[in-house]
């Protein structure tokens, strides 16, 4: 069975108070022991001043220098404890026995990410709008992961929704840009990197039909902000795209490259050294022939 203690909820922030308290609570709420991380990068409002209310029961990183959600993602799960991992944005929150029903799917081992279906929660009308992740899957279980890998590549699973390895999230947070990356949004990419990651190092997936957690709808949003115009929307679409593209040739990679590749290095490195070895030899002396 899995090691209770062994899972932690790292919550990153940039100036969000009037949300992040909401992310906290439902935190401390779980029904399942665990660590509680909030990484706040650059912020500046009264963030400091709430988290101590919370009088030691989470762990608070706090850096003067904001470089983007990247890096603030990545340091607070590299201060994890955990080897499972939920990333909870500062304006979601999680139901008090999302951990506990989540977690227990990590006993097989096959198993990459587990995720639940999703309430959109509209920050105006303080009503949820609709239920996500539920249109393709019906009822809670383990599945193969080849069987869906077009959802999961046209449908995004924010990382609330989601729980992975320590180890498979810090592979995805890339703190730079993708491999002949020419676009870029806000941070997107990684979020949606984490699933298809493990998409080709595992076989299963795990998934809850019960909601379990909540997006809240909000102007500040990134995903609301990405369709305030046409441009905005376009850079958005276009981020993600890459990220598609570059899972598409690490695929490649492990199914071609990765079966002939010890192929190609020996007669690389066995033969072709050599004869880039003798043919240079013979420049050369043909070389000090014609100089002579």
């Amino acid at each position: 069975m899995i090691n209770l203690k062994r899972v932690s909820t790292v919550i990153p922030t940039f100036n969000r108070e009037v949300y992040l308290k909401k992310a906290i609570q439902s935190c401390l709420a779980q029904t399942l022991n665990h660590e509680i991380i909030v990484c706040n990068h650059g912020g500046t409002d009264g963030t400091d001043k709430m988290i101590q209310e919370f009088n030691g029961k989470i762990k608070y990183i706090k850096k003067a220098k904001n470089h983007g959600p990247h890096y603030c993602w990545l340091e607070g799960v590299m201060e994890a404890s955990g080897e499972y991992i939920n990333l909870l944005f500062d304006d979601d929150w999680i139901e008090p026995s999302y951990l506990k029903k989540t977690i227990k799917y990590f006993d097989n081992h096959d198993v990459g990410f587990v995720f639940s279906s999703a309430n959109l929660f509209d920050d105006k009308s303080q009503k949820v709008l609709r239920i996500f992740h539920n249109e393709f899957l019906f009822k809670s279980g383990i599945y193969e992961v080849d069987k869906y890998e077009s959802h999961f590549l046209a449908k995004l699973i924010s990382p609330t929704a989601l729980i992975i390895r320590k180890k498979d999230m810090v592979d995805a947070l890339y703190v730079g840009n993708l491999p002949l990356s020419e676009n870029n949004y806000k941070g997107v990419g990684p979020d949606k990197l984490m699933i298809l990651l493990c998409m080709l190092r595992y076989s299963k997936f795990a998934y809850l039909s019960e909601p379990l957690v909540y997006y809240r709808s909000h102007p500040n949003s990134i995903t609301i902000d990405s369709q305030s115009s046409s441009e905005k929307t376009k850079k958005f679409k276009l981020a993600y795209a890459e990220v598609d593209q570059y899972y598409y040739t690490l695929k490649l990679g492990k199914y071609s490259v990765l079966k002939w590749g010890k192929y190609f290095v020996l007669s690389y490195n066995k033969f072709f050294f050599y004869f880039r070895f003798i043919v240079g030899r013979i420049i050369n002396i043909l070389n000090q022939i014609f100089k002579k």
